[in-house]
């Protein structure tokens, strides 16, 4: 391989490699984007109940998060208004106005995609106040409690106190006045108040989230838990015992920070209930959805940003040197015959209209009419442009013809027949005349068959919707195609239906 081509290839391949590496590293991409994803429906039913007055119901909502993408969200409000809020990192939703004395059902439905987010880097909290109603006392006590942590890196400060939550408290153990002090303090304001001022104390930053588990079913009270920053990232601790995990995928928080979870101002809320429920979702929308959100530049110029009646046809076009692909690769490498080098995939693309087995009916059907027609008109002794131009007009008679016949039957396939490219069809009827006169029936036919298959092949590949999704989301492969097609471009050796047809002069060996 001569020098210009070897870096040539070597620079096509690298490419790709270079941009879908840093889209699974950094942006969080998935190494095959057709693998199945999460998606998760959650749904809140209320009552709403007062005595003849105005009533305001404040509920806390999912924000979007690192790792989760909202896409789908629904309101219901009866007779009230209904509006959003936000407060801080916190999404409200706002139902208010006058109800009767039955009272107002209130709803809320979203779907969300649960997915991972390698690429985003939270920016760092600064350490707020002890929690309220702390006293001095407390504080003192609590930052005598976690002196021996302090020179500790903020990973292992944060292990050292959520092992407290069973009990262990390292040596040397605390004094017992301390600890009894300690466990008086904990009865008085709870576990999670309690954890607070230990991180606190101990230079962590921290917040309350009140929130839901990702995991089918009906709950009428979310969760609490604590989200303590350890220098790179936040980590989830469960006050009652103490459990650290990492990401908020089996997570959804729907309250942070002393912002309370329901708050009403006149009136009480009954009948409260969360329903989470799997859904199945399409690999596009997910994949859409998640780029759309994305603030990165390269996946602002994602193929999902193109209008949504533009997608649909870029899905096919962009596998069309695939097909262009297999055709080098049948035609140089195997020996299959065609009728041009890019028919059968213009073919293929048409196919995907009229369906592989009316395609190919009507193919060889328009084939042979304009055979024998082209036969007659050789006695005519026409010149090659007026010729071809008659052809193409016979062809488009039959398109005309055989719409109609569908129209007739009410089968659409024939009436698609008009996104047959008719221009390749007047050459091949024109290739296929001179093939037969020149090389035989025999050969002319092996070659229709050759062209066939190989439409076919390619009409598979195309309705392939794994590759399809695949080089949509990973469009840069296609600099990986053209590489391979260089290669092909420089095989000089044998084909292997030249190995079959002459296998004889191998000899028996």
């Amino acid at each position: 391989m001569k020098r210009p081509v070897f870096w040539l290839v070597l620079i096509l391949l690298f490419l790709p490699f270079l941009l879908i590496s840093y889209r699974i590293a950094f942006l969080g991409y998935p190494p095959f984007p057709t693998a199945p994803q999460k998606a998760w429906e959650i749904s809140m039913d209320a009552h709403v109940l007062t005595e003849g007055k105005e009533v305001t119901v404040k509920i806390g909502l999912p924000s979007p998060r690192p790792g989760q993408t909202i896409i789908e969200e629904r309101f219901t409000s009866g007779s009230l208004d209904f509006g959003l809020l936000q407060e801080g990192p916190n999404r409200v939703g706002v139902w208010s106005g006058e109800i009767g004395e039955r009272g107002e059902m209130i709803g809320y439905r979203m779907t969300i995609l649960s997915h991972s987010e390698l690429h985003s880097k939270p920016k760092p909290p600064k350490l707020g106040p002890y929690p309220v109603n702390t006293g001095k006392l407390e504080q003192e006590l609590a930052e005598r409690l976690v002196a021996k942590w302090i020179r500790l890196d903020p990973p292992s400060r944060l292990r050292a106190i959520a092992a407290t939550a069973l009990g262990h408290w390292g040596d040397p153990p605390p004094k017992d006045q301390d600890l009894k002090l300690w466990s008086v303090f904990q009865e008085k304001q709870g576990r999670l108040v309690l954890f607070m001022v230990l991180l606190k104390a101990a230079g962590l930053p921290a917040q309350v989230v009140e929130g839901l588990l990702l995991r089918e079913g009906v709950t009428s009270v979310p969760v609490a838990w604590l989200e303590v920053w350890t220098g790179k990232e936040w980590e989830r601790m469960w006050a009652s015992d103490g459990k650290i995990e990492r990401g908020p995928e089996k997570l959804i928080a729907l309250s942070t920070g002393e912002v309370e979870l329901i708050r009403l101002n006149q009136g009480k809320l009954s009948d409260i209930r969360w329903i989470l429920d799997r859904k199945i979702i399409s690999q596009w929308r997910h994949h859409f959805e998640r780029i759309r959100e994305s603030p990165h530049w390269l996946d602002r110029w994602s193929l999902f940003h193109l209008p949504s009646q533009f997608q649909e046809t870029f899905r096919i076009l962009i596998l069309v040197p695939m097909g262009a692909l297999l055709i080098c690769v049948l035609r140089n490498l195997i020996g299959f015959p065609t009728f041009g080098i890019f028919m059968p995939v213009l073919m293929a693309l048409a196919f995907r209209n009229t369906g592989l087995l009316y395609g190919i009916g009507i193919f060889a059907g328009f084939v042979f009419i304009g055979y024998a027609s082209r036969r007659f008109m050789e006695r005519l002794h026409l010149l090659l442009v007026p010729r071809l131009s008659i052809i193409l007009t016979l062809v488009i008679i039959l398109f005309t013809v055989v719409a109609l016949m569908g129209s007739k039957w009410g089968l659409w396939r024939l009436m698609a027949v008009g996104l047959l490219p008719f221009v390749i069809l007047t050459m091949t009827i024109e290739r296929f005349f001179v093939i037969v006169e020149e090389a035989g029936i025999r050969v002319g036919l092996r070659t229709a068959l050759g062209s066939a298959f190989v439409a076919t092949i390619t009409y598979g590949i195309l309705r392939f919707e794994s590759l399809q999704l695949t080089f949509f989301v990973y469009p840069e492969l296609l600099f990986a195609v053209a590489a391979v097609q260089v290669l092909l471009g420089r095989y000089t050796g044998y084909r292997l239906s030249e190995f079959l047809r002459f296998r004889k002069f191998r000899g028996p060996g």
